[in-house]
């Protein structure tokens, strides 16, 4: 068996063993990684583009799905090559489905709430602070970027996995997307998604999961994410794919 997985710095080894990788034991598969730390839901779509054009023998995906204010911009006037150099020490591949800022050459930039100060470096630019505010006070958490968005994004990535025939099962590290499509009238359209209810947050606080910093957790708590949040979803997902 093969599975692709697709997330932010939760599904890579950034901060010890993360759930994917209990899959991987558990399942006894090979694991397609399309995991990217720093990502926003919408910077996975055109990784998870490229990758289902070259990766055919996958037997079906799962998306991890990141905080909702992360809000991606296209970048111009930064050196991509540098950056990945910078950032991953090898030469570089524009192909490299894994590298945090560009696809294919394509260079992106991801606001992230507590984000945005590099971007002067990057670009060699003096822009002012008040930009930045603007972005944190006015973008991020706007009605549109944290309750409408997602929706969108989960109908595109939905679209691509319908077109290459490939099943995808959806869950949220920050957000109960069930919910929300309900607050904001998407939730006869998120009926046809296969998506896990609930959110690992909700799910890490109930059981008082230790964080390695403010944001991540370790190899035990994500052994525990597996176990207990995901395993059960994932295997009644794949006793569905075989009827």
């Amino acid at each position: 068996m093969r599975i692709g997985f697709a997330g932010c710095s939760h599904s890579t080894k950034a901060y010890g063993i993360s759930w994917p990788y209990f899959l991987k034991e558990d399942k006894n598969c090979d694991l397609v990684d399309i995991s990217c730390s720093g990502a926003s839901n919408e910077f996975l779509i055109e990784k998870i583009k490229k990758t289902l054009e070259k990766e055919d023998n996958v037997d079906f995906y799962i998306v991890q799905l990141t905080e909702l204010s992360r809000y991606m911009i296209g970048l111009y006037g930064n050196n991509p090559i540098d950056e990945y150099e910078n950032t991953f020490y090898r030469n570089y591949n524009e192909n490299n489905i894994s590298c945090h800022r560009t696809t294919n050459g394509i260079s992106y930039y991801n606001f992230l709430i507590n984000s945005g100060g590099d971007i002067n470096n990057l670009l060699k630019t003096n822009y002012h602070y008040d930009f930045l505010k603007f972005i944190r006070n006015h973008v991020l958490i706007s009605d549109y970027n944290l309750k409408i968005k997602i929706f969108h994004t989960l109908l595109i990535m939905k679209g691509l996995f319908d077109f290459h025939n490939k099943k995808v099962l959806f869950f949220s590290w920050n957000s109960d997307i069930i919910k929300l499509a309900e607050e904001s009238g998407y939730s006869e359209i998120i009926k046809q998604f296969n998506i896990i209810e609930g959110s690992v947050i909700d799910f890490a606080n109930k059981n008082n999961l230790k964080k390695v910093d403010n944001i991540h957790y370790g190899t035990e708590a994500h052994r525990l994410i597996y176990n207990q949040f995901l395993k059960s979803h994932i295997d009644n997902f794949i006793e569905n794919l075989n009827k």
